[in-house]
């Protein structure tokens, strides 16, 4: 059977999700760059300045930064396995089938988590529409819902990926992951990753599906914390005030371990989901 990349319909989700969130953060700082409210705090100067001069402010312009770089580093990630497994380099076919499930469902969510990020920083006016801020939200909003909703790709992850090659596939992703990691976050995160996947592939059905969307967010954070290192280390030559290593830094610091908090959630199992009957959600 010949390889058969992903149609186009599914690797343009894959893309607007990067795109309303470059777009999102690209207005959000501009906004940031103009608005001027209130003192810094611990300033002598008693004078408002611009917002992005705020700590609150410029930690969510880098969270917005890092998590889109993140992003397009899973996307552009996949779309190289697309060229590999049609150019039928060992084991490329089988790395894309298990990274694609990440791919949509981690863009798009970031798409929104970014989108919802820059309302905040346009503050009011960006909820109104006076900014166009809230677009980007309504646009990004249906991105984890069609071409396969986010849910079915989790199920997807664990229901056939997790499978693939008898295991195979998804071993070789976690021993490539954690032979090039370098920060103690991330390896700690990648056998986070192994150690659940390893659980779900021996669960129930029930167990699975119930902890498969907190672990297909566990592992696209690893591959993209992953990313997020070469993509450091590349620039390394650079001065410590670049951004891609600013954002890189960030990403793998304080959005890495975060990703550690849904690793119980990945393997509680089901028992609690049906420890009532459908009709008291209502209660």
């Amino acid at each position: 059977m010949s390889f058969k990349p992903p149609v186009a319909d599914q690797r343009s989700v894959l893309e607007q999700g990067v795109q309303v969130a470059e777009a999102a953060t690209q207005a959000a700082v501009a906004y940031a760059l103009e608005r001027v409210q209130s003192p810094r705090a611990g300033s002598a100067s008693r004078q408002p300045v611009r917002i992005v001069e705020h700590p609150d402010v410029r930690r969510v312009l880098l969270r917005m930064k890092a998590q889109t770089k993140a992003a397009r580093a899973l996307v552009y990630y996949a779309a190289g396995q697309v060229d590999r497994a049609t150019l039928g380099v060992e084991g490329a076919k089988d790395r894309l089938e298990l990274i694609t499930p990440l791919a949509k469902a981690h863009a798009t969510d970031l798409g929104n988590e970014v989108a919802s990020l820059g309302v905040q920083v346009h503050g009011g006016m960006g909820y109104i529409e006076e900014t166009g801020a809230a677009q980007f939200f309504r646009d990004a909003r249906i991105l984890p819902i069609y071409e396969g909703t986010n849910g079915i790709q989790a199920a997807d992850l664990v229901g056939r990926k997790l499978e693939l090659a008898g295991g195979a596939a998804f071993a070789a992703l976690i021993a490539e992951m954690r032979a090039e990691a370098r920060a103690e976050s991330l390896l700690a995160l990648i056998d986070a990753c192994q150690r659940a996947g390893e659980q779900l592939s021996r669960a129930e059905p029930d167990d699975r599906l119930a902890g498969s969307s907190p672990f297909l967010t566990m592992l696209a954070v690893a591959v993209c914390g992953w990313l997020m290192e070469r993509l450091g280390r590349v620039r390394g030559d650079e001065t410590p005030r670049d951004m891609s290593r600013a954002a890189s830094r960030f990403y793998v610091e304080q959005i890495v371990p975060e990703a550690m908090g849904v690793r119980i959630a990945a393997t509680a199992g089901a028992e609690l989901l049906y420890a009532f009957k459908p009709e008291e959600l209502a209660a």
